[in-house]
């Protein structure tokens, strides 16, 4: 009977640890603390375990002091330091003081129920931390950006760290481990800094790495931005229209447009960042595309297009004329004032009438007539840029000097449609 049952005792007790092993596992995330040895309550039974695991990043180092340790039978307990490493303190294996910068457990095993008062320690979690002192707002290339470096939770002990920040690719050594410095980018995109602290004492090295995400300012005399050319077709047609702009590549724009004080808006995503672009300095070229109902509910003429180019810590605002084009219609030249007008110098009136379309350059010209031929002479330009403007047109125009009889000739067009009109005989 002995042989039968003392395989499984133990066989008992092994699980019964490793159902404990598994139980008291406690992940440590405050910064700072102490960690006594369990009470006497928690391990009644004997054969208890409890672990403390501590997960480092490369900012961060873990400094363990022991202020008491008691563990004098290691048949009795034991205290288990697991890194890279696996260490075993008992009896006369005391552990002091532990400085590490990789995750971490330290396990305490028992197999009596008698484990309090064992051992007592303090930990502290030194990391690298570091707040940006600049408003999101004002990350901008070539702007002056601060930052705080922090050394946090440094123990009163023989411990001294230097440390670095390095920023595009200059170094520079700070003089405590708590210190304001700055840097300008010159690039826009994510920008990575490095703040590097190294203990002499014991040659251990934590580093954090940062990125800042950088963007142009938008400036007119930087975007040097340029109208190319608009397509727009008659008001009824069915092709869409197009509205190209040109400037220097900065990055990140967004696109936001406008026409007059209408509904019709119109945006534009912006692309990836591109270095080669960057660095020569290249114009980029946007192309914003209205579709042909919206040409429809603005109608022909003049209108204001408003262009935002914005991102996070700029805008600009351009404002510039476009013009939707309507097949001009008849074209009427009249005198106001009759037939007969009085002599040069005198001024007459001439009223000018397009029945249809807009907008419209108008040419006028005096022509005389000598022998039954009309000669030309000097000529007036004239714009209408909306439809009710082009309709009712007066202008001043001076009679030949010697020439009694004369007609007013008048050519209107614009980039789809041609017309001429001329008035009936005029005396002065």
């Amino acid at each position: 009977m002995k042989n039968i049952f003392r395989p499984l005792l133990i066989i008992y007790c092994t699980v019964c640890l490793v159902n404990q092993t598994t139980a008291n596992v406690i992940e440590v995330t405050k910064p700072e603390g102490e960690i006594f040895s369990p009470s006497s309550s928690e391990c009644t039974e004997g054969f208890y375990r409890k672990s403390w695991k501590f997960s480092l990043s490369t900012d961060s180092a873990l400094f363990v002091q022991f202020l008491s340790f008691n563990i004098t039978r290691c048949n009795e307990a034991t205290f288990v330091v697991h890194a890279a490493a696996r260490s075993t303190y008992c009896g006369d294996q005391i552990p002091s003081t532990i400085f590490v910068s990789e995750t971490i457990q330290l396990i305490f095993n028992t197999f009596t129920p008698h484990c309090s008062n064992l051992f007592h320690l303090l930990y502290k979690i030194i990391r690298i931390t570091v707040n940006v002192l600049t408003p999101h707002s004002r990350y901008g290339v070539g702007r002056n950006i601060t930052f705080l470096v922090d050394l946090k939770h440094l123990p009163n002990y023989a411990l001294q760290f230097s440390c670095s920040f390095l920023c595009n690719q200059n170094e520079k050594h700070l003089k405590t481990t708590s210190e304001i410095v700055a840097c300008v980018f010159r690039i826009p995109g994510d920008a990575p800094f490095t703040v590097e602290c190294e203990s002499a004492l014991s040659r251990l090295r934590i580093k954090r790495v940062i990125e800042l995400h950088l963007e142009n300012e938008l400036l007119q005399k930087k975007l040097q931005l340029q109208l190319i050319r608009t397509n727009y077709l008659t008001a009824d047609d069915t092709i869409p229209g197009d509205i190209t702009v040109s400037h220097v590549y900065l990055n990140p724009i967004s696109y936001n447009a406008s026409i007059g004080n209408s509904s019709v808006t119109m945006s534009f995503t912006p692309k990836p960042f591109d270095l080669s672009k960057y660095t020569s300095q290249s114009r980029e070229e946007i192309k914003l595309q209205l579709q042909p109902q919206q040409v429809t509910s603005l109608g022909p003429g003049q209108h204001d297009f408003h262009l935002v180019l914005q991102n996070n810590v700029s805008y600009v605002t351009y404002t510039f004329p476009i013009y939707i084009n309507e097949k001009l219609g008849t074209l009427n030249v009249t005198s106001i004032n009759g037939r007969f007008v009085g002599r040069h110098p005198h001024l007459f009136p001439v009223q000018i009438t397009l029945t249809q379309g807009a907008p419209a350059n108008i040419t006028l010209s005096i022509r005389e007539i000598t022998n039954g031929k009309l000669i030309p002479s000097e000529n007036v330009t004239i714009s209408c840029l909306s439809t009710i403007s082009c309709q009712r047109i007066q202008i001043s125009m001076k009679p030949p000097h010697y020439t009694k009889q004369f007609r007013v000739a008048a050519i209107a067009k614009n980039e789809i449609s041609f017309v001429e009109g001329i008035s009936e005989v005029i005396e002065s």
